[in-house]
């Protein structure tokens, strides 16, 4: 039987573990990233009525696809310096700090998008856009118990 520092360990790591250990998952992964990064981007600028979509998807794809990585990377290793202090400081309060995770990521993928993907359009712009990215392409997954994937 595990004890629950053994099973937050791997719920921690999900993404990056299930990615290092499991190569192939990588072409599952970046084009599925892409694709959802490409709906989000797309129906956002739909929604809040911009002009030039195009030339504003080329622009920012792959900033916005990259920047996305590196934030989740950014809420994994958060969850990676912590875990020792979590399992000392406060036992049984996994999903709080899943979710503080998963809450630093949307914040850092608010700020790549606003200050980088997007810049050099409409504040207004920008803030809805670099939003409705850390809204709905925040690292979820971070709170997927391990158990339900194998």
């Amino acid at each position: 039987m595990k004890n629950n520092k053994e099973i937050r360990f791997y719920n921690i790591l999900f993404p990056i573990w299930f990615l290092l250990f499991i190569p192939l998952a990588w072409v599952v992964v970046l084009p599925a990233n892409f694709i959802i990064d490409s709906l989000v981007i797309l129906i956002t600028m739909k929604l809040i009525g911009v002009e030039f979509k195009k030339k504003m998807y080329k622009k920012s794809i792959l900033k916005v696809w990259g920047f996305g990585f590196l934030a989740d990377i950014i809420g994994a290793a958060f969850l990676f310096l912590t875990m020792w202090v979590v399992e000392l400081a406060v036992p049984g309060e996994d999903y709080l700090y899943l979710a503080i995770a998963v809450l630093i990521s949307a914040v850092f993928i608010f700020i790549f998008n606003y200050k980088i993907s997007f810049k050099g359009y409409d504040r207004n712009v920008r803030f809805k856009m670099a939003l409705s990215l850390a809204i709905l392409t925040a690292p979820y997954t971070f709170l997927i118990p391990l158990d339900w994937i194998y």
